[in-house]
């Protein structure tokens, strides 16, 4: 079944994208200040994980792991972390694209954070923005709300310098363009709003907050 993009657009149009570094931040300040519902696609991986059918999504289903004979993800190579995502993200699109227009029957706002298949969804989006880091003291792993890399640090098959370049890798994996803004939101005209670490969640917030126009629509 196909659905046109000018359909879904209609129906997204409550849907207000943040995509980049501390998305997950500001998206809960903004959510805290105004009600908003937040909507994360890391949160519903999960989910979608279980709802995947290997014909159809092969890669949300594909144990890699066990193909390249590792016991942590971050064990794999960044090429291979990279184009895994790259595709599972494809994947995963739809489900949260489904997801969001249902939500939008019955929120007036909804924020959408986290990482999802851009291209995909930048057609049919009315509302999106990215967040750059140029900052220095931001860590990937060292939040709450993502995975830590304690399970690697806690292994007693593993010499520490083994320990060390699996860490090394994952950073590798996730922080390769850190502080650069991406192509695609330089060729699709995605508004992009730079932090570092004279800025303040709240400066950025707002940068969001007026950029979305979020004090005419509450």
């Amino acid at each position: 079944m196909y659905i046109a993009d000018n359909i879904i657009k209609n129906r997204l149009t409550k849907v207000y994208f943040v995509w980049g570094r501390g998305k997950t931040t500001i998206s809960n300040k903004l959510r805290d200040k105004y009600g908003f519902y937040v909507y994360s696609t890391d949160d519903s991986r999960d989910r979608h994980r279980k709802a995947a059918n290997p014909v159809h999504q092969p890669y949300m289903c594909y144990d890699f792991e066990k193909e390249f004979c590792v016991k942590d993800f971050w064990e794999l190579p960044c090429k291979v972390i990279g184009e895994r995502e790259k595709h599972f993200l494809a994947e995963m699109t739809p489900m949260i694209i489904a997801d969001l227009m249902i939500l939008s029957e019955t929120h007036d706002v909804i924020i959408c954070e986290g990482d999802i298949d851009y291209e995909t969804v930048i057609p049919v989006a009315a509302h999106t923005v990215h967040l750059c880091n140029r900052g220095t003291k931001f860590d990937f792993f060292n939040r709450p709300d993502h995975e830590n890399l304690d399970s690697i640090r806690k292994r007693s098959d593993l010499s520490e310098t083994e320990k060390e370049n699996i860490i090394q890798n994952a950073y590798n994996s996730v922080g390769r363009n850190e502080g650069i803004i991406p192509e695609w939101v330089i060729k699709n005209g995605v508004k992009n709003i730079m932090w570092d670490d004279t800025t303040s969640i709240e400066q950025t917030a707002s940068e969001v907050e007026e950029y979305f126009g979020f004090s005419a629509v509450c």
